[in-house]
């Protein structure tokens, strides 16, 4: 009995040490030097590749949670409000490797591979290769199409509702934000626009080509900085995944002045951690009997998840320079 624990007890500790140390497979390394980082830049690069290919094939296969919850959010408000389906499918892209999110990820990966000038020392070239591979693990993408889910979700006026965050009201009124209007979880995402500057000189957010008809649905008002910074709602993205799913440079000059709701406080308040809250209120939301209520509720004369994706842009290398 004895040896049985004390056997158990040195698993245990083995186990703690390899977690706090990292990896390959995990991207930890901790601090490197920039001998270093240039030895092992071929490696991880490799390993960014093999990530993201498996999360295309994780994808297609249909493996990814999210990516079923956004087709089935999209083909829904499709039928609730057509006048927007070019806007709807081009969201509704991200459930697939077409997406802004999934296209991204490669862009980052052609500049990592092509584009060393860019990175101004291998430390950090090292480091987005790394980011690379967090973010291309299947729970990591999956959790960074929350944001897309519930701009789709905010858009339905409340027929569908939000995941892995409070309801808008509710979330709202207790992270003391302002209503930004439709799309605003996706500002500060360089996978849907960029900060500019304007004639003004002032910092605003530019919508890149596909996703433009968000600023049209708020009025045509471009959203500066400060402004956003001051009054934003809690979003996956700018308190969770920027440090993996932004690229090298956007990570930083993307970034909100202050994280207003860190990881453990995503709701503003000690009581509530991402996930746990929303999950409990909406649980049956997802289950089988939800989803052949939804599935019933809508015209099998639906439409499947379309529109192109069509501003190539997107995507240039204007996102890597930063401002």
């Amino acid at each position: 009995m004895h040896l049985r624990r004390s056997i158990f007890l040195i698993s245990a500790l083995f186990a703690l040490l390899l977690s706090a140390c990292g990896g390959p497979s995990d991207g930890g390394s901790g601090a490197v030097s920039s001998k270093s980082a240039e030895e092992q830049l071929p490696t991880r690069i490799k390993g960014a590749e093999k990530a993201i290919d498996h999360l295309k094939s994780a994808i297609n296969q249909g493996l990814v949670r999210n990516t079923v919850i956004l087709n089935e959010y999209t083909r829904a408000l499709k039928a609730q409000k057509p006048e927007l389906n070019s806007l709807i499918g081009n969201l509704g892209n991200d459930a697939t490797t077409d997406g802004a999110m999934f296209k991204n990820l490669q862009q980052r990966l052609n500049v990592l591979k092509n584009d060393p000038e860019l990175f101004e020392t291998p430390v950090i070239r090292y480091e987005e290769a790394n980011a690379i591979i967090e973010a291309a693990k299947t729970n990591n993408f999956n959790r960074s199409l929350v944001d897309v889910i519930n701009v789709v979700a905010d858009m339905s006026n409340g027929s569908l509702p939000r995941i892995e965050a409070l309801q808008k009201e509710e979330s709202l009124r207790e992270n003391k934000a302002q209503d930004l209007g439709a799309g605003s979880q996706l500002i500060g995402n360089p996978a849907y626009g960029q900060w500019t500057n304007n004639s003004s000189g002032m910092s605003v957010w530019e919508w890149y080509g596909a996703y433009s008809l968000f600023r049209d649905l708020v009025g045509g008002r471009s959203f500066g900085r400060n402004h956003w910074d001051r009054n934003r709602d809690w979003s996956y993205h700018s308190d969770i995944g920027r440090n993996s799913h932004g690229n090298y440079r956007t990570r930083n000059t993307n970034a909100p002045k202050s994280n207003k709701y860190s990881s453990s406080r995503s709701y503003g308040s000690d009581k509530k951690s991402y996930g746990n809250t929303s999950r409990e209120r909406n649980k049956s939301t997802y289950s089988k009997s939800s989803q052949q209520k939804k599935s019933s509720s809508f015209s099998k004369k639906t439409s499947g998840v379309g529109g192109s994706f069509r501003n190539k842009s997107t995507f240039s290398r204007s996102s890597f320079r930063g401002k």
